[in-house]
C-alpha cells in the first residue's frame, strides 16, 4: 500500500471536489494539520452538546412519567409540591444508568452525520488523520458515560432508592397526613380505609368511618363522632369516643354491632415498615446483591435474581461503549457514500434497540439458570465486533496516510 492512494484519501478528495467545485484542499486543511489535539478538542465539542441535550430531554420526558405514578403522595396524603418535588428527583439516577448509553448512541451519530453532511470528515481524511484518529475522542466520552453509569449503579441509585422508599414509609405511616383532607375516603395503608368530615390540627378529627381490614379474617367498621391520635410507647394511637362498631361474624354472616363511649386504635403497622423495610433489587449495593442473606424468605426466594441483578449492574456500563462503536461503524465504517447514511443510521439504531432487549432477556435467562456469564455476553460481543472491522479498516487505510497526504495536497486523483 506504499505506493497506492488510499480509497479514504480518494473519497475525501472527490467529496471535496464535489463540495466546492474544485481539487484543491479545503483551508480547513491548514487547521487540521495543526495537530492532533485540536482535531480532539474540535470533536469533543461537537458530542458534548448532543450528548447533554439528548440525555437531559429523554430522562426529563421518562421522569415525568414516573413522577405521575406517585401523584398520591401529594393527593391522598397532603403533602406539598416541595415534597413531591424531591420524591420524583430520587428517581432520577435510576433512570440515568439506562439513558446514558443511549444518548452518547445519538450524540455519536448525530455528531458525525453532521460532519458527513459538512464534508469535514472528508477534509480530516484528506488532512492525513485516520478513523482510529476520529473515533478516539468519541470513545473517551464513552467512557466518562461508562464511568459515570457504574458509579450511580454500584453507589448512587441504591442509596437514593432507599431514601425514596424511606421517605414514602414516613409519609404513609402518618396518619393524620393521610386524612388531613376531610370529606375524602383515603386508603391510608392496605387493610385501613378512613373517612373524616374535618381534621382539625393536634390530631383532632369529627365524624370518623374506618374500615380495618388488616386482618382478613376480622373486618371491623368504626363509625364515631370524634377522633383523637396521640403518640405513645407502642406507636400512633387513635382514640375514638362516642360511636360503634360493626363486625361480620365470619361464620354466620351477620353483622354485630357494638356502642361504645371510648375505644382505640392500635395503629402501630403505620410505623412496621419503618422497622422492616424490605430492601428490593434496585434498592441493595452491589455486596447485598452478591451475597443474598438466606435467613430472610425474600433472599431465599429470589437469591439467583439477585445475585443476575448484581452483574447487570456491572455490565450495563458496557453498553456504553458497545452502542457508541456501532454508531461509529454505520457512520465511518465502510466505504463513503455521497447520498448519505440514512439507511446505515437506521440500521444502527435497530441493532442497539435489539441489542438492549437481547441483554433483558439474557439477564432473565440467567436468573432462572444462574448462567450469569450471558449477561456479559451481547455488550462484549457488541464491542468487539465492530471494533474489530473499524480496526481492519484503520489498519488499510492508516497504512497508506502518507501518500494518501501527499496526492491529496497535489490536487490529483
Amino acid at each position: 500500500m506504499t505506493g497506492a492512494t488510499a480509497p479514504c484519501a480518494i473519497d475525501a478528495r472527490r467529496e471535496l471536489a464535489y463540495k466546492r467545485g474544485t481539487g484543491a484542499p479545503d483551508p480547513r486543511l491548514l487547521l487540521l494539520r495543526a495537530g492532533l489535539k485540536s482535531l480532539d478538542h474540535y470533536i469533543l465539542r461537537q458530542i458534548w452538546t448532543p450528548f447533554l441535550f439528548a440525555t437531559a430531554v429523554v430522562t426529563g420526558i421518562v421522569w415525568l412519567t414516573q413522577s405521575l405514578q406517585r401523584i398520591d403522595i401529594l393527593v391522598e396524603h397532603g403533602q406539598s409540591f416541595a415534597v413531591f418535588g424531591y420524591l420524583t428527583i430520587l428517581i432520577i439516577p435510576s433512570l440515568l444508568s439506562v439513558i446514558i448509553p443511549f444518548g452518547l448512541f445519538a450524540a455519536t451519530v448525530f455528531a458525525l452525520h453532521r460532519l458527513h453532511s459538512d464534508s469535514e470528515i472528508a477534509v480530516m481524511f484528506a488532512a492525513g488523520f485516520s478513523r482510529s484518529q476520529l473515533a478516539r475522542p468519541i470513545l473517551l466520552v464513552s467512557a466518562l458515560g461508562a464511568l459515570l453509569t457504574l458509579w450511580i449503579n454500584l453507589d448512587l441509585m441504591p442509596s437514593t432508592y432507599r431514601e425514596l422508599k424511606q421517605k414514602i414509609a414516613d409519609i404513609r405511616a402518618d396518619f393524620a397526613s393521610a386524612v388531613l383532607h376531610g370529606g375524602e375516603f383515603v386508603k391510608v395503608i392496605d387493610g385501613f380505609t378512613v373517612y373524616v368530615e374535618n381534621a382539625r390540627p393536634g390530631g383532632q378529627f369529627t365524624g370518623l368511618l374506618i374500615n380495618d381490614y388488616r386482618d382478613g379474617k376480622d373486618v371491623k367498621t368504626y363509625m364515631a363522632q370524634r377522633g383523637l391520635l396521640r403518640e405513645t410507647g407502642i406507636g400512633p394511637v387513635l382514640y375514638l369516643a362516642n360511636g360503634n362498631i360493626q363486625q361480620l361474624d365470619q361464620k354466620t354472616g351477620v353483622v354485630d354491632i357494638y356502642e361504645f363511649d371510648q375505644t382505640a386504635i392500635n395503629l402501630g403497622d403505620f410505623n412496621q415498615s419503618d422497622r422492616d423495610l424490605q430492601l428490593e433489587m434496585t434498592e441493595r449495593y452491589i455486596g447485598e446483591l452478591f451475597h443474598p442473606d438466606l435467613t430472610r424468605a425474600y433472599d431465599r426466594e429470589n437469591a439467583t435474581r439477585l445475585i443476575a441483578e448484581g452483574h447487570n449492574r456491572l455490565a450495563s456500563p458496557l453498553y456504553a461503549f458497545a452502542y457508541v462503536l456501532i454508531g461509529l461503524y454505520a457512520l465511518i465504517g465502510g466505504p463513503y457514500n455521497r447520498r448519505g447514511y440514512g439507511v446505515r443510521i437506521v440500521v444502527a439504531c435497530a441493532v442497539v434497540g435489539g441489542l438492549r432487549i437481547l441483554g433483558f432477556v439474557l439477564q432473565g435467562v440467567a436468573a432462572d439458570t444462574g448462567m450469569n456469564w450471558l449477561i456479559y455476553a451481547a455488550p462484549v460481543a457488541a464491542i468487539i465486533i465492530p471494533a474489530v472491522l473499524i480496526a481492519d479498516i484503520f489498519k488499510w487505510r492508516g497504512n497508506a496516510r502518507r501518500p494518501a497526504d501527499r496526492n491529496t495536497s497535489a490536487g490529483g486523483d
